[in-house]
């Protein structure tokens, strides 16, 4: 785990926050460049598969969204840490 260089609160979601691994990048839903980001997933098409990235704060708000969904539903959220490929690895 990389350290954040911010205070990061060490309630529920901020232990999940702190959880993911960070480098230095842009985030796809703000578009802040050079912040840290973490990877969240990736949008798959028929050319192959772009991965997401988003910064700390933008994290803990899909965190936020995703347990009150959960609430709504009374299911628990299930947070899965993806696995790491660092950049550049495997592209063509």
């Amino acid at each position: 785990m990389t350290e954040l260089p911010e205070h990061v609160p060490m309630d529920r979601l901020g232990v999940l926050i702190a959880a993911y691994e960070y480098e230095i990048g842009t985030c796809f839903r703000c578009s802040l460049r050079r912040v840290q980001v973490t990877r969240l997933g990736e949008i798959a098409s028929n050319e192959g598969e772009t991965p997401l990235y988003a910064y700390r704060e933008c994290v803990q708000e899909l965190l936020t969204m995703h347990e009150r969904s959960m609430e709504r539903m009374n299911t628990r959220p299930r947070i899965v840490q993806l696995p790491r490929t660092p950049r550049g690895v495997g592209a063509n």
